[in-house]
């Protein structure tokens, strides 16, 4: 997916129904899985993920409106950063000792981030 050629009102309206339709899914799915008490923080870690996610995905679209940018490495440099900052929450969520319940919002939600990705990159044909 040529992150330069895409439209971005259009990949957000996509990234943003996406997101609403795993909303509503996750609705009766958490019911069974996830303990009553602990279902505020499996969405609050997925939020936190998604937040992050979108947060990164704005530093990647970047390059669109300072085109030096792009010459400078800085979308290879914000696939470290991602890495880097993903792994730094999980470890925060692990020494802060948040139930699991968050952290394995937090993985689902970035795995769905991903895949939400491979789909655009599918349907876009490049």
């Amino acid at each position: 997916m040529d992150l330069n050629s895409i439209n971005l009102k259009r990949f957000h309206l996509h990234y943003f129904s996406y997101l609403f339709v795993l909303l509503l899914l996750s609705f009766p799915l958490t019911i069974g899985l996830v303990e009553e008490g602990y279902r505020i923080l499996f969405y609050i870690g997925g939020a936190i993920s998604f937040a992050i996610q979108m947060a990164i995905l704005q530093l990647r679209f970047l390059p669109r409106k300072i085109p030096a940018l792009a010459e400078t490495g800085f979308p290879f440099f914000t696939v470290f950063l991602s890495f880097f900052l993903n792994l730094s929450i999980l470890i925060a969520f692990q020494v802060l000792e948040y139930p699991f319940e968050a952290t394995s919002g937090f993985l689902i939600a970035y795995f769905v981030h991903l895949l939400f990705l491979v789909f655009a990159s599918y349907f876009s044909g490049k």
